[in-house]
């Protein structure tokens, strides 16, 4: 029995998408998922991919309540929990007090997390500046001219 998304859809499926966008769909599903763990082979981190995730949610947001970030994480409360924890005893996250609600705290980024997560950026950032570099001169100016397009699908 096939399960069936909440609009009615079978999972996996797009309404009313051209045979070429959805070519071209799992083409860049797969190029930019054999990058991306190309990066994370090339970067050895010692944070899981959901801590790493953590951190930076952490960074962007702002001080944030755990059942707030583990919304945004798109994780139950427990496991955020977990996570949180570990990132604390490796002293990248801190938990404060909640100034509008003494009975609840917010977590903030430290600042050996924002320094970790600048090094992660930095070292991120050279393996794909190694990557286009060794592309050759037309296929770096079509790189350039996808960017926008590239952005707007990234973009909330």
């Amino acid at each position: 029995m096939n399960a069936v998304a909440t609009d009615g859809r079978t999972p996996g499926t797009a309404p009313d998408v051209a045979p070429a966008d959805l070519e071209l769909s799992d083409r860049l599903r797969n190029a930019l998922g054999r990058l991306h763990r190309r990066a994370r082979r090339h970067t050895p981190q010692a944070l899981t991919v959901g801590q790493v995730s953590t951190l930076a949610a952490v960074e962007a947001i702002g001080p944030v309540r755990l059942v707030d970030l583990a919304d945004h994480e798109g994780v139950r409360a427990p496991t955020q929990s977990r996570v949180v924890a570990t990132l604390e005893d490796m002293s990248l996250l801190a938990r404060t007090a909640d100034p509008a609600d003494r009975r609840a705290c917010l977590l903030t980024i430290t600042d050996e997390g924002r320094a970790w997560l600048d090094r992660l950026r930095a070292d991120r950032t050279a393996f794909y500046a190694t990557r286009i570099a060794a592309l050759p001169p037309e296929q770096r100016a079509a790189l350039a001219a996808a960017l926008p397009a590239l952005e707007a699908l990234a973009a909330p």
